[in-house]
């Protein structure tokens, strides 16, 4: 298999681009477990690993506060988890 020098520099940018994904992904998860103990200490402590889970982010994106979060109440914010992610709910 030979693949001419256009297609090797559109891979070559390919990669870097996913490269440069991959680094801004690791950035935001590591912004969000920086602020979320000083925003919310006691929910930092609850989701622990889950920090990074889909649902979990997910529900932070709809519920961005602790008010919000805590208007839900905690069967709703159950619900809510039960919904997004069964097994962590």
């Amino acid at each position: 298999l030979k693949l001419a020098d256009e297609q090797i520099a559109e891979l070559s940018m390919l990669c870097g681009f996913d490269d440069d994904l991959a680094a801004q992904t690791t950035q935001a998860s590591k912004r969000i477990r920086g602020l979320l103990p000083q925003i919310h200490p006691a929910l930092e402590r609850v989701l622990g690993p889950r920090l990074e889970h889909p649902a979990v982010l997910a529900l932070l994106q709809r519920y961005p506060s602790p008010e919000k979060l805590a208007s839900l109440g905690e069967k709703k914010l159950a619900a809510q988890l039960c919904k997004l992610a069964p097994r962590l709910g």
